[in-house]
């Protein structure tokens, strides 16, 4: 069994290398960097707080339900997101496949998972309830958000599939425990 976990977490580790390596090549072909700069921007949290100001006010009602649920998914997501941090310590991938330096300083040292890519689709669940019109839009962000982050050579693509996943159950959690 432990035989088992090893092999499979060594797969994980070379398929995550692999991807991060065919990712970052399109830096080769396109000029991206500006363009992923920006959209990982978007995901720094300032769009969060600028949201949760406007929203309320626009529309009274999912607003202020967007505004207490977003609340709650942080206050949930934070300290959840640093025990994962120091429990893993997964190394950056910068620091593990070093044929690429990162494109900017990340936030802190570890990598998995991924807080922008977490924070991102729970935003993009929240916005999806309150606002289905915005569905689509939302989470073709959150998603561009992650690939961002692999793109800046910050995060292996496990990184980012882990913070949808915690992302998403956060917000869904969240949603249940306020009855929406």
């Amino acid at each position: 069994m432990i035989s088992f976990s090893v092999n499979a977490v060594r797969r994980l580790a070379e398929f995550d290398a692999q991807m991060f390596l065919s990712i970052n090549a399109l830096h080769r072909h396109f000029r991206l960097e500006k363009l992923v700069r920006a959209v990982s921007f978007t995901g720094d949290g300032h769009f969060y707080v600028l949201m949760a100001l406007i929203l309320p006010f626009a529309y009274p009602v999912e607003g202020r339900h967007f505004l207490l649920t977003g609340l709650l998914c942080f206050a949930l997501e934070l300290p959840l997101y640093w025990v994962l941090k120091r429990s893993f310590k997964r190394r950056r991938p910068f620091k593990v496949v070093q044929a690429l330096a990162p494109l900017l300083q990340p936030s802190d040292e570890f990598s998995f998972p991924s807080g922008h890519t977490t924070a991102a689709f729970m935003i993009a669940c929240l916005i999806s309830v309150f606002f289905p019109a915005a569905s689509t839009a939302v989470y073709v962000w959150a998603s561009l958000v992650g690939m961002s982050r692999v793109m800046l050579r910050v995060h292996f693509i496990s990184d980012v599939m882990a913070g949808v996943l915690l992302g998403t159950s956060i917000a869904l959690l969240a949603l249940a425990i306020a009855g929406h």
